[in-house]
C-alpha cells in the first residue's frame, strides 16, 4: 500500500513539475541540452586533500588550515572548479543576459562579507588552480583568466540565484526504530556540469571546528546539504518574497549553512543556531533545515525562516514541529519554499509539493507503517522535480547516509542511491 500511494503521489508531482519546469529553465535548458557535459575529474592526491571515487561519487577529504585545504583542493580540482565558474557565472543560465553577469553580479558581490577562514580558503583555491592551470585558468564564455572575484561571485550564486529544493525529518514513534531519519531534495536549474562534479566534500576538524560532509560543487566551499560528527544535519531552501532594497552588507548562505555544521552539537539546536544566524544578515529569503538527534528534550528539528526582515524576530523565526500545523502532530517537520509560521506568501512551486510531502509522510507512519530508509526514499520521490539534482536520505542516529544524483533533466531514480560511509570519513578513517 505504501509503495502504490506514493508511485500515484510522486506521478502527480512530476507532472506538475513538468508543467512548470519550462517556466523555470526557460531558453536555457534548450541550449544546455545540446551543450556535452565535461569529463569527470579522476583520483589524486596532494597534501592536505585527496579525491577519489566511492562507487562512482566524487568524495574530496580535505585537513590542515583554511588556505592549506583551498590550495589542495584548487590543485586536485581545477578543471572542474573552472566548468563550474563558466556555467555559473558565464551563461545566461542564471542571468537574463550573460553581459549581466560583469554589470550586475561582480557589483552585488561586494556587499558580501566573507569572514576571514573562508578568505584563506578561496585564495588557497585560487592559489592553487594558477599553480595547477597557469595561462589556461580562463573562463571560456566571459572571454579573460579567472580572478578571485569570480570565485567569490560563484561562492555567492546560493543567493543571486534562486532555487528550490524540500527537506523532512521524522522521529521517535513514526520511525521504525525511533531515530531521527531525514530526507531531502535538491533542485537546481539544469547544467550538465554540475552533474559531472557534484561531489562530496569532507572536512576533517581543525581549531574547535567539527568535522563535517557537505554535498557540493568543485570550488563551491559552502554547503547545499550537510551533516556533522555528531549527526547534525542541515539544507537550504529558497523562498520566494518580494526582494526589499539592498541596505548594507550580507554573509553568503551556503556559508552561513557551513558555519552552522561547524559549531552545532546534537543538543539544542534554536540556542545554538539563532544567534549565529542573527549575526549573519541575509540578503534574500531562506528557510533553513536544522536536525540532530538531540536527547535533550528539545526538538530534533526546526526550520528556521530567514532573511533581512528585521521587523520579523530580528530576521530569525523559529518554526518547530506542530507550529501551526496541528495536524502533523508529533515526530514530522517538513519545509519546501515558503515561510510558513510568518505570513505565508502564495507560491506554486511549494504550495503543492508541501501539503503532498506532508500527507504521504502523516498517513504513511501512522499505525504499524514505520520509516525506514526505502520509506524515506519513496518519500522525497514524491516531492522531487525534474531540476532535482541530488537527494539524500540519513539516519541521524547512526550516520548512515544514502546519496543519490540526478542527470540533467532526469531525477535521482531508486538505483541511483549509494550508502556512503560518512561515520568512518568524519571519525578521519
Amino acid at each position: 500500500m505504501f509503495t502504490e500511494r506514493i508511485r500515484q503521489h510522486s506521478h502527480l508531482a512530476m507532472l506538475a513539475a513538468a508543467l512548470a519546469a519550462p517556466l523555470c529553465a526557460g531558453c536555457y535548458v534548450l541550449k544546455e541540452s545540446v551543450v556535452k557535459a565535461p569529463p569527470p575529474m579522476e583520483a589524486g592526491a596532494v597534501e592536505h586533500g585527496r579525491f577519489v571515487r566511492f562507487e562512482g561519487v566524487g568524495v574530496l577529504t580535505l585537513w590542515g588550515n583554511p588556505y592549506e585545504r583551498g590550495f589542495a583542493q584548487g590543485r586536485l580540482l581545477a578543471p572542474a572548479i573552472l566548468d563550474m565558474v563558466d556555467a555559473v557565472c558565464g551563461s545566461n543560465l542564471l542571468l537574463t543576459h550573460k553581459r549581466d553577469y560583469e554589470r550586475v553580479i561582480l557589483p552585488l558581490v561586494e556587499r558580501f562579507e566573507f569572514e576571514p577562514d573562508y578568505e584563506l580558503e578561496l585564495q588557497g583555491i585560487f592559489d592553487g588552480m594558477q599553480q595547477t592551470l597557469g595561462e589556461r585558468a580562463v573562463l571560456r564564455r566571459i572571454g579573460r583568466p579567472l580572478t578571485r572575484n569570480d570565485l567569490k561571485a560563484y561562492n555567492t550564486a546560493g543567493d543571486w540565484c534562486r532555487q528550490a529544493c524540500s527537506t523532512f525529518a521524522a522521529w521517535g514513534s513514526r520511525t521504525r526504530d525511533g531515530h531521527v531519519w531525514v530526507g531531502r531534495n535538491f533542485d537546481f536549474l539544469p547544467v550538465k556540469a554540475f552533474f559531472s562534479h557534484q561531489m562530496l566534500v569532507v572536512h576533517e576538524p581543525h581549531e574547535g571546528k567539527r568535522a563535517f560532509a557537505a554535498v557540493t560543487a568543485p570550488g563551491l566551499i559552502g554547503c547545499l546539504t550537510g551533516i556533522n560528527q555528531h549527526g547534525v544535519f542541515v539544507s537550504v531552501h529558497d523562498v520566494f518574497l518580494p526582494r526589499r532594497p539592498l541596505e548594507g552588507s550580507y554573509s553568503p548562505r551556503l556559508l552561513v549553512l557551513r558555519r552552522l555544521m561547524e559549531s552545532c552539537s546534537a543538543t539544542d539546536l534554536a540556542a545554538q543556531a539563532t544567534p549565529l544566524l542573527e549575526a549573519r544578515r541575509q540578503m534574500f529569503d531562506n528557510a533553513i533545515f536544522l536536525a540532530a538527534p538531540v536527547a535533550d528534550g528539545t526538538p530534533p528539528a526546526l526550520v528556521f525562516e530567514y532573511n533581512n526582515d528585521y521587523t520579523s524576530d530580528r530576521g530569525v523565526t523559529v518554526r518547530a514541529p506542530g507550529d501551526n500545523e496541528p495536524e502533523m502532530g508529533a515526530g514530522l517537520l517538513v519545509c519546501t519554499n515558503h515561510f510558513r509560521k510568518r505570513r505565508k506568501q502564495p507560491f506554486a512551486l511549494a504550495d503543492y509539493r508541501y501539503p503532498l510531502l506532508r500527507r504521504v509522510l502523516h498517513t504513511e507512519t501512522r499505525g504499524e507503517e514505520k520509516l525506514d530508509f526505502e520509506a524515506a526514499r519513496k518519500a522525497t520521490g514524491a516531492a522531487r522535480l525534474p531540476i532535482t539534482s541530488h537527494t539524500v536520505v540519513a539516519d541521524l542516529n547512526t550516520l548512515d547516509f544514502w546519496f543519490a544524483t540526478g542527470e540533467f533533466l532526469e531525477p535521482p531514480r531508486r538505483r541511483d542511491f549509494v550508502k556512503l560511509p560518512v561515520k568512518g570519513w568524519l571519525a578521519g578513517r
